[in-house]
């Protein structure tokens, strides 16, 4: 009886696959292209608007949700727009509309959201010194500075994909709130960067605001990147600082990242304690990205890690550290089959947190793996994704009796761009 229920499933996975295959099918999937409006030799806008859509098959969550969930989830619709004022003066803005049905936890939430993610000035003096002011992106490590469009998994990455949201959690038992600190990738701010040796090397130096010390200080940000173009690798390059996971074979890339950033945290602020310890916080993160086509194959491979001295607080409310690090890869085929060209992704990671919970140290594994179908690229594709997350030890411990300890989601994702 059971194997007849999950048979029923999956056929009921692989029509809802059909279904998207065949609307793909229908609508064409002509070459998507922006709008672009030149006013005159030195002045241009460059408008683009961009969307995300998903079927989500859900694993029992536990906590009362001993069943699985079945949802189609309009997950972002984005306008985004670049352009040139003077040749001294660049802009971007990205606006987005976000809409939830269920939260991963299985739970309804019912909730949509229009917000402003970043907006920015880009004064390029030259090659090597150049200023990007607004709410930007903190170049720590390649995490922080990968695009929303152009993941090798798409349901994401670390606390964007933590079921039960416990790395964002801060309060109780369990203060992490690695959202607000550690795994930000954004804020008001100002970097400093630039490039020698034709693209080899290449540094940033920014201030940003760091909200939970009361604005009395900022958050300082460093990285230097290196990529070997005597072997004929490409440098990469972008107007808001974002990075792909892959090019999809158009640039043969090898970057060596190396990070730090500094700040203070009131804990007082973030877990909303009467009395709590200053955070001396530190962040370090190496990284490293590989790309490189070989006739018609490409594959691609990634790592990292990230180092965060005193980024929550244990047992007794006292400072402890945390490590986050990841692997990932794909392989794609760069030759249409039927519509488009085939890929496979895997990444593995995981986080880390010193005595986060009744003195025992918190644990969190995600394994994923991703068929891509790039239609054109990443302005229309499809994937079939699975997550399998586990948490333990003292993660283990926070959610046992209430919740499933491990879960495996299965997606089917689409993705345009215009």
């Amino acid at each position: 009886m059971q194997t007849m229920k999950k048979n029923r499933k999956i056929i009921s996975m692989i029509k809802v696959f059909s279904i998207f295959v065949m609307g793909l099918f229908c609508l064409g999937i002509v070459n998507a292209y922006a709008y672009l409006v030149e006013f005159d030799e030195t002045r241009w806008v460059d408008f683009k608007i961009r969307g995300q859509l998903a079927y989500h098959y859900l694993d029992k969550r536990g906590g009362g949700n001993d069943d699985h969930f079945n949802y189609f989830e309009p997950t972002e619709a984005e306008f985004y727009a670049k352009g040139q004022v003077t040749p001294l003066l660049k802009f971007f803005t990205q606006w987005e509309v976000s809409y939830k049905e269920l939260d991963l936890d299985g739970k309804e939430v019912q909730e949509s959201d229009t917000k402003m993610k970043e907006t920015g000035v880009v004064i390029p003096f030259s090659p090597e010194f150049n200023i990007r002011f607004g709410r930007i992106r903190m170049p720590v490590s390649r995490y922080h500075q990968r695009s929303d469009y152009t993941k090798l998994i798409p349901t994401d990455y670390f606390y964007r994909y933590d079921v039960y949201e416990l790395t964002k959690e801060r309060s109780g038992d369990l203060k992490l709130g690695f959202n607000k600190t550690v795994l930000n990738v954004r804020e008001p701010g100002a970097l400093f960067f630039g490039s020698t040796c034709e693209g080899m090397f290449r540094y940033y130096l920014g201030l940003y605001n760091q909200e939970h010390n009361n604005h009395k200080d900022f958050r300082y940000t460093a990285r230097l990147v290196f990529t070997p173009t005597m072997l004929g690798f490409k440098p990469e390059t972008s107007l808001k600082g974002t990075r792909g996971d892959t090019y999809l074979g158009r640039k043969d890339v090898l970057t060596i990242g190396l990070g730090y950033s500094k700040s203070k945290i009131n804990s007082d602020d973030l877990y909303d304690l009467d009395t709590g310890p200053t955070l001396d916080n530190d962040i370090y993160a190496i990284d490293v990205t590989f790309e490189k086509k070989y006739g018609a194959i490409v594959p691609n491979f990634g790592a990292g890690y990230i180092k965060a001295e005193e980024s929550h607080l244990g047992a007794m409310d006292q400072a402890q550290d945390s490590e986050f690090w990841w692997i990932q890869g794909q392989l794609l085929y760069d030759e249409k089959i039927g519509f488009g060209k085939p890929a496979i992704a895997t990444r593995f990671e995981r986080v880390a947190a010193d005595d986060a919970y009744r003195n025992e140290d918190f644990t969190s594994d995600r394994s994923s793996i991703s068929f891509n179908y790039y239609f054109q690229g990443y302005d229309a594709m499809i994937a079939f994704c699975l997550d399998h997350i586990e948490y333990k030890d003292g993660a283990e411990d926070y959610l046992k009796g209430k919740y499933e300890d491990s879960v495996t989601d299965g997606s089917l994702f689409f993705q345009f761009v215009f």
